[in-house]
Parts: C-alpha cells; structure tokens; sequence
C-alpha cells in the first residue's frame, strides 16, 4: 500500500477521508513518519458495560488503597524503574 505525501493528501482531502469511510487504509507520510487515516465509529467513542464495570473495580480497588500512588516525578520514575 502506498502512503500519500502531506501535499497529496491535502490536495485531496475528501477523497481521502471517502476513503476512510469505506474502510479503507489511507496512509500519509510525513518526513519519515507514516501516519494512517482511520474512520472512527460511534461504538468507539461509546463506554461499553464491560468497560464501566472495569472501570468501577479500578476505581474500587483505589478507594480500598489496593493501588500505587506516586505524588512526584521522581516517585513515578521509581516505580516505573522497579517494572
């Protein structure tokens, strides 16, 4: 698959995002960076029931301080460092 450059990819804007619409990868390359166009449905933006109910047990588990809280930078590098 080819990856448009920025200028083709301005240039032809509602094409591309047609494109998308159809399901369709569009890629753009930018310097040597490649990027892709993605249609994003409704369900995608919703919070499924699974995910509220992950959600609630984190927020949960929190509340009950079954969780690592880091107030600092140096806190989080720390903890990041011990993974």
């Amino acid at each position: 698959m080819e990856a448009l450059s920025v200028r083709d990819y301005r240039n032809n804007l509602a094409a591309s995002f047609d494109r998308a619409d159809r399901g369709e990868t569009v890629l753009i390359r930018r310097k040597n960076r490649i990027y892709t166009l993605t249609s994003v449905g409704e369900e995608d933006l919703m919070i499924t029931p699974e995910l509220q109910k992950r959600i609630d047990e984190a927020r949960q588990a929190c509340q009950e301080g079954r969780c690592i809280s880091c107030r600092t930078r140096e806190e989080l590098d720390s903890f990041l460092d011990s993974l």
